[in-house]
């Protein structure tokens, strides 16, 4: 795979077209290619320009498509789904897609030189300010101090469902002065408080309820 996209960056033209991108200058128009071509030529210009890029389809069957072609070259592909929309019956919903896009917004914050793959639809959703998205969040080290009843009043400001148990996502559960927080479906974060100072910081599975690993934030 890498000699193909070597080939591409030796070409005269495509090193004028990388360019170009370099000194942002469009709109650029590139016709001809075949799903394989595209999908090359892709990666080759996340490759050779170290810059992100989104690709806008049509449907999401189209964007899954991309995805799984990208996939043979990189593995730094986001798909940040369409918001969905039921009128007529909550529960079907799907409960998987909220934490989808939270996460796929998550990487494209952390990481640069990302290929995301979106759809028409998705990118016409609007979503709040990223200064607004990330203002809202809880930053937990150890020897820093907080009030439990905040903490919990907190966690379901931000959508947590409190349970005695944790077993999913969106939840949390506290018992003491321990605080349990689903982070994803299988590992949870446990903070043990001493009072109000929080005295440890740990990562656990959340079916054995076993301890993973510690951190200290």
């Amino acid at each position: 795979m890498n000699a193909i996209l070597g080939e591409l960056g030796r070409s005269p033209k495509f090193c004028e077209y990388v360019k170009n991108i370099e000194q942002k200058i469009s709109p650029i128009s590139i016709w001809g290619l075949n799903d394989v071509g595209s999908t090359q030529f892709v990666e080759a210009t996340a490759e050779f320009s170290k810059k992100p890029i989104c690709i806008i389809t049509y449907n999401e069957i189209q964007a899954k498509q991309i995805i799984e072609n990208l996939k043979y070259f990189s593995e730094k592909i986001v798909y940040f789904p369409k918001k969905e929309i039921v009128t007529y019956d909550y529960v079907a919903e799907s409960k998987n897609l909220p934490y989808e896009r939270i996460e796929a917004l998550n990487q494209i914050l952390r990481k640069r030189n990302l290929i995301v793959v979106t759809t028409i639809e998705s990118l016409m959703q609007k979503l709040p300010a990223k200064e607004v998205l990330y203002k809202n969040t809880l930053d937990f080290k150890v020897g820093d101090i907080y009030k439990i009843e905040d903490l919990k009043q907190k966690l379901v400001d931000l959508g947590y469902t409190r349970y005695d148990l944790i077993d999913g996502r969106g939840e949390f559960s506290v018992r003491g002065g321990i605080i349990d927080i689903a982070t994803s479906r299988k590992v949870g974060l446990r903070i043990e408080l001493w009072g109000d100072e929080v005295d440890s910081i740990r990562h656990f599975d959340i079916s054995s309820q076993r301890s993973i690993e510690n951190i200290s934030e």
